[in-house]
């Protein structure tokens, strides 16, 4: 049971950090400004779905995906904290990638894409999280997959949660406040990415 808990705190703990709920309030306010209530309300329920649904799918379907391409856990894991640190290098340094995101769903003809493409790709559910799910559960149990699940669904909650309450939040803790939160997350995150590289290498090196 305590090992369940604790690889359920695990992943509630990684995929925080890389989904970053209230980092990306200022992203969501950016992408909705000025649209009306009802129609941010459906943009937010649409963003949060589609992402749960993407890394649900990971989960369960991560290990075919990688047997099909050849792909080994070790090749994974050392790819996916290499992505995660370079999301975590991004975060400290501004997120400029972030920002391209931004003015691309702007300028958006169908404001209503915006939902998917960038909220629910790249920025809640990018290669970082995707890795991050593959790798958690690959070695997983049944119980254990179903911990995943409910940690995505969780975070999920968090951040429909942080759409609700977004200008609320904003206020609250500043635009530098927010940025403050987001780059402590990021060094959290770059010291895990650290962990899953050189578990990978490790490993391919036969060394546990």
């Amino acid at each position: 049971m305590n090992d369940y808990l604790s690889f359920f705190l695990t992943t509630l703990t990684t995929l925080f950090i890389i989904i970053d709920p209230p980092g990306n309030i200022p992203a969501f306010i950016a992408l909705t400004e000025g649209l009306d209530e009802n129609l941010i309300d459906r943009i937010s329920k649409k963003a949060t779905v589609i992402a749960s649904l993407i890394l649900i799918i990971f989960v369960f379907s991560g290990w075919a995906i990688m047997e099909f391409f050849s792909i080994s856990i070790e090749s994974l894991k050392i790819a996916g904290g290499l992505l995660m640190l370079i999301i975590s290098i991004d975060i400290l340094f501004g997120r400029r990638s972030r920002e391209y995101y931004e003015k691309k769903g702007r300028e958006s003809i169908d404001i209503d894409s915006i939902a998917v493409f960038p909220l629910a790709l790249p920025l809640y559910s990018g290669p970082g999280a995707i890795t991050a799910v593959v790798v958690l559960s690959s070695n997983a149990d049944l119980m254990g997959k179903i911990l995943v699940v409910v940690s995505i669904i969780v975070i999920y909650i968090m951040v429909r949660i942080t759409h609700i309450y977004a200008i609320s939040i904003l206020k609250i803790l500043g635009k530098s406040g927010a940025d403050i939160i987001a780059r402590v997350m990021a060094i959290i995150l770059a010291a895990l990415s650290v962990e899953f590289i050189m578990s990978g290498v490790l490993s391919k090196l036969g060394l546990v």
